[in-house]
This record gives C-alpha cells, sequence and structure tokens, in this order.
C-alpha cells in the first residue's frame, strides 16, 4: 500500500538502485580496460629489477624476453610499465606504483619521442579519459594525484566523484570502445578480402593503438621548432612530471636512462634531420649529463621503413630486433 500512496518515493528508490547496479557493472567492466590490466601487470610482476616507462612507442613494442635474454650476463629482469595514450603525469604515477610495489628495481629507462619529456604539463579532469584514466584509480592517494597534476581543491573533489562514480569516469569509453570494435570489424573484412587476392597474409594484433588515444607525429613543422627552441633557450630542467620523477630515482640509488625510441625513416628525414632538432638533442644530453643519466639516441637503430607499423611506431618483428640491442647495450653498460 505504501508503493501505491507513494509513486515518487518509488521511482526514487527504483531509479537509485538501477543506477547502483549500473556502477557496480561498469566497475566491473572497467577492469578490462588497458589501464587497468596495466596495472595488474605492475603489481604481478616477478621481482623486476629494470623498469620501463612511457607511452605506446615503448607499451606496445618492447619484447621483454628478448631483452633479458640479450641482457642475461647483466641478469636483466625487464618490466614493461609504459602504456599508450598516456602523458607524463600518468607516467610518473605508473613508475611510483612500480617502485612502490617493487624496490628491488635498479635500473629505470623512459622512452620517448619528439618532446614528450620537456613539454609542460597541461591536463585538466576531463583530460583524464581512455588509458589516461590512471589518473582516477583508487590505487593513488588523492593526494598523490592531486600533487602529480597540480590539482586544486574542485579539481580534487571532482576526482573524489569520478571514483565514487564509475559510470562518470568511464565517460566515453564505452562508446569509444564500440567504435573502436565496430571500425576493426571492417578492418579485418578489408584484410580477407585482400587475402582472397592473394595478398600476402598479415597477423593482425587487436590490442593494437587500442587505447583510443594514438600517438601521432606533429603535422606542423613550425610547431615542431618551436617546441624545440623553448627547450633549447632554457635547457635547465625537464618538464614537472620527469623532473621528479628523475630525482626520486635518484634518491633511491636508481641508474636512469634516457632514450630516444627509434623512429622511422619517414620521421626521421621529417623531423629529425632538421638542425633544431640535433641542438635539441645536444641540449637535452648535456642536462642528462649534469642529473648523472645515462642519455641513448636508438632513433636510428631501425633503418628500414619495414621495421614500422607507421611513422612512429614500430612493428612485431622490429620491436623484436629493438629489444635485442637495447638489452645486449644495457648489459654491456652494467659489466662496465
Amino acid at each position: 500500500m505504501i508503493i501505491l500512496k507513494r509513486p515518487r518515493l518509488t521511482v526514487l528508490l527504483i531509479g537509485a538502485l538501477l543506477l547502483t547496479a549500473l556502477n557496480l557493472l561498469v566497475g566491473v567492466w572497467s577492469h578490462r580496460l588497458f589501464y587497468y590490466k596495466k596495472l595488474e601487470i605492475i603489481r604481478t610482476a616477478q621481482d623486476p629489477n629494470l623498469l620501463f616507462v612511457g607511452n605506446s612507442l615503448i607499451d606496445q613494442t618492447l619484447d621483454e624476453a628478448a631483452l633479458a635474454q640479450a641482457g642475461r650476463e647483466a641478469r636483466l629482469k625487464p618490466l614493461n610499465g609504459a602504456l599508450g595514450g598516456t602523458r607524463p603525469p600518468e607516467q610518473r604515477l605508473l613508475f611510483e606504483y612500480a617502485v612502490r610495489t617493487h624496490p628491488e628495481i635498479r635500473t629505470l629507462v623512459v622512452g620517448f619521442y619528439d618532446f614528450q619529456i620537456t613539454e609542460p604539463d597541461r591536463t585538466q579532469v576531463a583530460d583524464l579519459v581512455g588509458n589516461r584514466m590512471v589518473g582516477i584509480d583508487r590505487r593513488f592517494p588523492i593526494s598523490e594525484v592531486s600533487s602529480v597534476y597540480g590539482f586544486g581543491p574542485l579539481d580534487t573533489m571532482e576526482i573524489e566523484a569520478l571514483r565514487l562514480l564509475p559510470m562518470a569516469a568511464n565517460r566515453g569509453n564505452a562508446l569509444a570502445y564500440v567504435e573502436m570494435m565496430r571500425r576493426w570489424r571492417y578492418v579485418e573484412q578489408l584484410r580477407r578480402s585482400m587475402e582472397s587476392m592473394g595478398m600476402l597474409h598479415v597477423d593482425l594484433d587487436r590490442n593494437a593503438g587500442a587505447d583510443g588515444i594514438p600517438v601521432i607525429e606533429s603535422a606542423d613543422v613550425d610547431k615542431f621548432d618551436a617546441s624545440a627552441r623553448s627547450f633549447i633557450e632554457h635547457p635547465d630542467r625537464f618538464n614537472t612530471s620527469y623532473d621528479a620523477i628523475f630525482d626520486e630515482a635518484s634518491s633511491t640509488g636508481m641508474s636512469v636512462v634516457i632514450l630516444v625510441a627509434p623512429m622511422s625513416p619517414y620521421h626521421r628525414i621529417a623531423y629529425y634531420s632538421r638542425p633544431i632538432w640535433r641542438e635539441y638533442v645536444k641540449a637535452l644530453a648535456n642536462l642528462a649529463a649534469r642529473r648523472n643519466i645515462r642519455f641513448i639516441d636508438a632513433s636510428d637503430w631501425q633503418p628500414l621503413q619495414g621495421d614500422f607499423d607507421d611513422h612512429v611506431h614500430m612493428s612485431r618483428e622490429g620491436g623484436h630486433r629493438f629489444s635485442v640491442l637495447l638489452g645486449t647495450e644495457l648489459s654491456r653498460a652494467a659489466n662496465r
């Protein structure tokens, strides 16, 4: 009888129950997202002593087994903490989570391209979607998140709200996932039609680039030059996130390596052949030396376009060859 007399209350109660159920379902579904899987990979790693940090250039191409085999004399046990579609603040959070979970890590390798470690961080709460949801994950104290992003009280309150409401935190992610799968269907249809015409079979990885925020090269040479010039004129520090990463690594006695990731011939000719890039690399290497950080320019390690799936991402075979070369180099350095 109460239900009949108070229909509005009944509707509100049913609505609240539905919202609660949906939030629980979305919270469980979010465990399938790439950022969550990366956090689980970090958490369950077995006694790693070498940590990689970066974006998709390392995340999608590093062959950890090949690197460990090439670096067996130095007993390298790598953990790939890089995550595609992230910016330096998320990479800092992943670094801090990894070293907090695995204090035995003794070497840090930061893989980057272009100006990732020197450009200023400018992040708003609205930007924390896709793999950048690392900044919303409950594994990180809210004080740590606020400090990493430089968020004020209102931003911090918004982060708290997003943690309580998975539906809001995953805004757009479900739709983006559906759209990705829809597009994949057409790609797969095209691939099969090409195979039917006798074209070479290629094994495609459904997860490659699926973070929804692919790393793309600069389309504006003037903007590229401006970014390089900005650092060259003030070559005294990395961006906020990487300054903090390097300070923490140094304070714990880690060896730090900055690695310019291999680039395709196209990208090197279009951008890295420019005199201002060479000035940038020289200034960056000088800053690294002052901070007692080893600097490796591997941008020309993979000379063939066939080693790349696009202008910046290595293919599986290219990533394997790169991992062997890097494992050998790191092992050689460790044994000096």
